[in-house]
């Protein structure tokens, strides 16, 4: 055995089974839910603090791009229309490829009825 020291003789024990009165566990379930309410409430600040932060980003983010935007020498129209022009071209390209295509196609098809002895 331990040797009792003077300020446990002074308190009495408290038995782990028996209840515990009303007035100490009011006490400890209001503490215990003041706790759980300041942990909420840190975690709502916390998540607003994100969501500003967050916002901040975005717009940090478009006004940095509109300074690239203002700081980049506006194209001219000549620049423009020579863009303009190789993209008509190229889409002329294409489509005169499928024209091809579809033109070696029909006459394959010519060639088969020609050389079907059934019509």
């Amino acid at each position: 055995m331990r040797p009792v020291d003077a300020d446990e003789a002074r308190e009495p024990r408290e038995d782990p089974g028996s209840p515990l009165s009303p007035a100490p566990r009011a006490g400890r379930e209001n503490l215990a839910s003041l706790e759980r309410e300041r942990a909420r409430a840190h975690w709502r600040a916390r998540r607003k603090l994100l969501e500003i932060q967050s916002l901040l980003d975005a717009i940090k983010s478009e006004v940095e791009a509109e300074e690239r935007g203002a700081r980049a020498p506006a194209p001219s129209p000549r620049a423009e229309a020579e863009e303009r022009v190789a993209r008509l071209c190229a889409e002329a390209e294409r489509k005169a490829a499928e024209a091809a295509r579809m033109g070696r196609r029909i006459v394959e098809l010519h060639q088969r009825i020609a050389g079907c002895e059934c019509c």
